[in-house]
């Protein structure tokens, strides 16, 4: 029997059976909403999970020297060489904060941190108005507007004590990135390409799982004189429970959706057995006239993948309300896999009851009564 043949005979197979039919779209349906509403909210939830992880903040490596060192170990050479690693997407230096306050104001203004880095701004800040500032000019953000009583970003700032610090004026208004949301409450400025030494070194990986090699080279190339020279803050930690937690999600939701699959293809074999049993006859007949074993194996895979589409549609249409109601939608590539995977398993699963079906001798079948 030609294939198109065989498909037209199953649409009618399966049109004639309603109950049967009817049975295996509630099962499969019941067995894709089950999946997208259990684990596609896992899947979800691990998708969440890793790009938190993998956000700016989760990835930088922050390397601090002791203000009262000595060695100047994190200088402009350093921190190029750290910038230029494989693992690095970009690296800039910062000096600690100091108190600034309004100029026009002067003592008893308010006063807002103000960071000077090392390094191109854009790494750190996004402009939102005016322009990048240059030596002695720097930025601040709208929550340090307001706390400097700057109604617009003009004017300048000076340091709250002596420190031998000049004014910088303020040209512009920035809003930090990531990992950089201190900065939001405050000023930044640039550093002086002739700096001797900066007191902080941040590192924002490409992947987190660099984390380990990445701290070795960066660590090999400040090399401290001694191990607790410097201190390190690492994503080293977070990564490994990245690693834990997504082996985690993984397995559970593979364990779930095996069990909600196992248990779908159970019951839809069942109702194809119980089919082939009642339509036996018909079956029998087929083979009497002539068809082979293959095409009755066919016949009963295909009118049960029939019905199994069309369940496996409904069923998806419904686990993504659920999963939605929740705002818990599953990636889309395990929404096509889990209609994928419904079909296929209720598919395999009239497998037996075809073959069955197939190698009954026809003779005695259509005697019996």
């Amino acid at each position: 029997m030609r294939p198109a043949n065989l498909l037209g005979e199953a649409v009618k197979t399966a049109w004639v059976t309603k109950v049967p039919s009817a049975l295996i779209v509630l099962l499969v349906l019941v067995m894709c909403t089950a999946a997208l509403a259990t684990v596609g909210r896992t899947a979800a939830a691990e998708q969440q999970l890793h790009q938190r992880l993998d956000s700016a903040g989760a990835r930088v490596l922050t390397v601090t020297e002791p203000s009262s060192g000595s060695h100047e170990l994190i200088n402009p050479a350093t921190i190029s060489q750290a910038a230029g690693l494989s693992s690095t997407e970009r690296a800039l230096g910062a000096v600690t904060a100091i108190d600034v306050l309004n100029g026009a104001v002067g003592d008893g203004a308010h006063r807002v941190p103000a960071w000077g880095v090392y390094g191109d701004l854009e790494d750190a800040v996004v402009l939102d108005s005016g322009r990048w500032p240059e030596q002695g000019e720097a930025l601040v953000s709208e929550e340090g507007m307001e706390r400097l009583n700057l109604d617009e970003p003009a004017g300048w700032v000076q340091p709250s004590s002596t420190n031998g610090l000049d004014d910088w004026a303020v040209v512009g208004t920035f809003t930090p990135r990531e990992p950089f949301g201190d900065y939001g409450v405050g000023v930044v400025y640039p550093l002086d390409e002739d700096v001797a030494a900066v007191t902080t070194l941040h590192v924002v990986l490409h992947d987190g799982n660099q984390a380990a090699a990445a701290q070795s080279a960066v660590l090999g190339i400040l090399d401290p004189p001694a191990s607790d020279h410097l201190s390190v803050q690492s994503p080293l930690s977070m990564a490994q429970l990245q690693d834990e937690l997504a082996g985690d999600f993984t397995t559970f939701g593979r364990t779930l959706l095996l069990g909600v699959l196992a248990g779908g293809a159970f019951l839809v074999a069942i109702v194809v057995l119980a089919d082939v049993l009642v339509r036996r006859k018909d079956l029998g007949r087929r083979r009497a006239l002539g068809a082979s074993r293959e095409v009755i194996v066919g016949l009963v895979v295909l009118r049960t993948a029939l019905p199994a589409t069309l369940g496996a549609t409904l069923g998806i249409a419904a686990g993504l309300g659920i999963a939605g109601a929740f705002d818990a939608l599953p990636p889309w590539d395990f929404t096509t896999g889990t209609v994928v995977l419904a079909i296929l398993v209720a598919s395999v699963s009239a497998v037996i009851p075809a073959v069955y079906a197939a190698t009954r001798d026809p003779v005695n079948v259509l005697r019996t009564p």
